[in-house]
């Protein structure tokens, strides 16, 4: 090969290392994926859940328009099926004359109530989709989600429309309506929920649903609490197949009592259910438990003595919250069990044929919604100035 040969090979072997270098950054930067940030990730989820979503108002007919005008209610709610259920708020939609849902986009339907469920604070509804909008959320998994998780709430707040507030989980277990709560854990959230939001999604952040925005702690910055989907889940399957959920009922109220209460009265007291009501009808009557006739208030709060303590149910101990939601949802309507009592320093042994607990509102139970809870204060260990007992009513 001649000199000017090797030269102008030597000369096109550097022409192709120097374009292979130039355009190696840009191969490099076309094959690297892309990032989602957390804002991207944000909107994307929006976008994702917003049209499974709905505006609901309801309206109240008054039976004396004269002395009580007819009232209104707004809240939110999801589209659960493609076939037209939509789920929310019993406080939302409970005692309605009329309900109508907003679909993303504008579209309003008329609404039937399916079924409500009082306890849980949860409805079932029902309209005609068009086609076009039968897109129903995606469900999460809530039995497995942990504080610090990244939330996000989409509702009607005031009814100014579609809006999303994100927070994270700050909690699991009791809402501040205890009585309630004690076998019903609760998820509570710090995005901001507002009334207006009542029955709309909280979701995870891939968009799945993992629970249903429904109260509010009022007075306090941020502490919302939505009912785990692992739990709405139940509800909704009775809600169509009866249009209420069955729950066993004794016909009792009264209070889970700890040792710091025993050890104040020199009294015949054990761990168990203080009995402070008797249900007149109910199974509890039937078999002879007493309430209590003494009433005293203890650092603010009520308690009434004298009354029969449950101790245990077919030998299974009382003695814990978590003891009783676990005797509590092992226990069927129309099943016969054994309870222990304690009575005036003796210990006793009764038996009573649970009933299925009455439809109608129970007076007693707080209604619920954002502006309904009660702000409790904190004392100086950040502990909720709540009595070391719990409500409960079986």
């Amino acid at each position: 090969m001649t000199p000017t040969a090797t030269n102008g090979a030597q000369r096109l072997l550097f022409c192709l290392v120097l374009s292979l270098a130039l355009w190696a950054p840009s191969l490099g930067q076309a094959a690297a994926p892309s990032r989602e940030t957390d804002q991207d990730n944000t909107i994307r989820i929006y976008k994702k859940v917003a049209p499974a979503t709905v505006f609901i108002t309801a309206a109240f007919a008054s039976a004396n328009p004269a002395a009580s005008p007819p009232g209104s209610a707004i809240g939110a709610g999801l589209i659960w099926s493609e076939q037209g259920l939509i789920l929310t708020n019993a406080h939302v939609v409970e005692g309605a004359s009329r309900i109508l849902v907003h679909l993303y986009g504008g579209i309003r339907l008329p609404a039937d109530l399916v079924g409500s469920d009082q306890a849980t604070d949860l409805a079932l509804l029902r309209v005609a989709l068009p086609k076009e909008h039968r897109t129903a959320v995606v469900l999460g998994d809530s039995d497995h989600v942990e504080i610090g998780q990244k939330v996000l709430a989409i509702g009607h707040p005031f009814g100014l429309g579609y809006a999303l507030t994100t927070g994270i989980i700050s909690g699991l277990g009791a809402s501040p309506d205890n009585a309630a709560s004690l076998h019903d854990p609760m998820i509570q959230t710090s995005a901001p929920i507002n009334p207006g939001n009542s029955g709309g999604p909280l979701v995870d952040h891939e968009g799945r649903v993992i629970g249903i925005n429904t109260t509010i702690l009022a007075g306090a910055q941020n502490i919302g609490f939505a009912i785990p989907i692992g739990q709405v889940k139940g509800v909704v399957q009775e809600l169509q197949a009866r249009g209420r959920v069955i729950r066993p009922w004794l016909g009792i109220t009264g209070r889970l009592l700890s040792d710091d209460i025993i050890d104040l009265f020199a009294l015949p007291l054990a761990k168990g259910v203080l009995i402070a009501g008797v249900a007149k009808g109910s199974p509890a009557e039937k078999a002879g438990l007493r309430a209590g006739d003494l009433s005293i208030v203890l650092k603010g709060e009520p308690l009434v003595l004298g009354g029969d303590i449950l101790l245990a149910v077919n030998g299974q101990d009382l003695r814990t919250p978590e003891q009783y939601a676990a005797v509590f949802k092992s226990l069927t309507v129309g099943q016969t069990i054994s309870m222990k009592i304690l009575r005036d320093g003796t210990y006793r042994t009764v038996t009573a044929t649970l009933a299925e607990r009455p439809a109608q509102p129970d007076p007693a139970t707080p209604t619920r919604g954002p502006e309904k809870v009660e702000f409790r204060p904190l004392d100086w260990r950040g502990l909720p100035l709540l009595p070391p007992w719990i409500e409960t009513k079986f």
